[in-house]
């Protein structure tokens, strides 16, 4: 294969992917993945055009195509017995799929391909911000824009919730999972803070949060082991201090969506919110210095772009001399990785 083919089966095969994450984005702001298991995994078109309310020959089009792609199993059932009885058209969910796509599940991917499916939205627009410097605001999902924030909040869930382990057993290795008392700041639905709970049966946390994080965190902790060791306090630490009294702070996936002089303020707030000596830990996408590497961390600062037009990724050195600034010593990076799992950290004095 000449590489003029091979550029061409590139372009080909990237210019045409938004297809297929587009039928999954349907599929799961509709739910019909839910819908169908909930009827004991085997619905027809019909019975799901009817329960969901939607239009028969698109609801036909989009499981066929879901089918197609392996995401749904098709067949076809006879009713009753003997030649000439009819038949009908059944769908169910694959089973190396059905965790996945079942939104009842803590640890289903729907809220993450429900927020992408806005993401890909914002990006279609990109050409507009970039020639504009502008943000062209995109419009909701059929959810609505308050549950599309739920979406967002529960999609970091998937994420951290397959992650959360991992950095548990980084902190572990570099000598910091013995804290007591820690604060999880933006901590979502609370992910981190149960990973943190479960390795230190003797700690305490508080998650600071928006109030839609803390109503999901809520919903989390309720009625769970460690609801009794989670304190919830809901607020914007960008216009609010954080509480006090804490010997570890994590800050995970936020850096990210804030300019240099906020992530300040951040840094600022959460070295007041701890007592001496206390060890700050950031974890997010650090680049390289030249910030080339690592290209997942490129293609999500493109994200930050399309969708907030606000926001990036921040090499170790920026993120160091901000940490310095505001008055943390002994700034580290000792978990370097491709993905938004590195972590920085740093102390905060022992003497003022």
């Amino acid at each position: 294969m000449t590489n003029k083919i091979k550029a061409f089966n590139k372009l080909q095969r990237v210019t045409s992917g938004f297809q297929e994450c587009s039928i999954l984005a349907a599929a799961a702001e509709l739910d019909f993945f839910t819908l169908i298991l909930e009827s004991g995994n085997r619905l027809s078109a019909n019975e799901l055009a009817e329960i969901s309310g939607s239009n028969l020959r698109a609801v036909t089009t989009l499981l066929n195509a879901l089918a197609g792609l392996g995401y749904l199993l098709k067949r076809r059932v006879v009713l009753g017995k003997g030649k000439g009885k009819d038949s009908v058209v059944e769908y169910s969910v694959a089973g190396v799929f059905i965790e996945l796509l079942d939104s009842r599940n803590l640890g289903t991917y729907i809220p993450m391909i429900r927020h992408l499916s806005c993401v890909q939205r914002s990006w279609t627009e990109l050409a507009r911000t970039v020639k504009t410097g502008k943000l062209s605001a995109a419009a909701p999902s059929i959810l609505g824009a308050e549950q599309d924030e739920v979406s967002y909040i529960m999609a970091m869930n998937s994420i951290a919730v397959r992650l959360a382990a991992s950095s548990v057993e980084d902190l572990w290795r570099i000598g910091l999972l013995k804290f007591k008392n820690f604060i999880d700041v933006g901590g979502a639905s609370g992910t981190y803070s149960a990973a943190f709970l479960q390795a230190l049966p003797e700690s305490r946390g508080t998650l600071f949060n928006l109030p839609v994080g803390v109503k999901a965190a809520k919903k989390r902790f309720t009625g769970s082991e460690f609801e009794g060791r989670i304190n919830l306090v809901a607020g914007d630490f960008m216009r609010e201090d954080l509480p006090t009294g804490f010997d570890f702070a994590w800050i995970s996936a936020i850096i990210h969506q804030f300019t240099p002089e906020e992530n300040l303020i951040l840094y600022k707030k959460t070295f007041n919110a701890l007592n001496a000596g206390g060890v700050i830990a950031v974890r997010d996408f650090i680049m390289n210095e030249d910030k080339t590497t690592p290209l997942a961390g490129l293609l999500f600062e493109v994200t930050m772009l399309a969708e907030l037009n606000t926001g990036a990724v921040y090499s170790f050195v920026e993120i160091k001399t901000a940490l310095e600034a505001v008055g943390f010593e002994k700034v580290e990076f000792p978990a370097q990785t491709e993905t938004m799992s590195s972590i920085v950290t740093a102390q905060k004095p022992l003497q003022p």
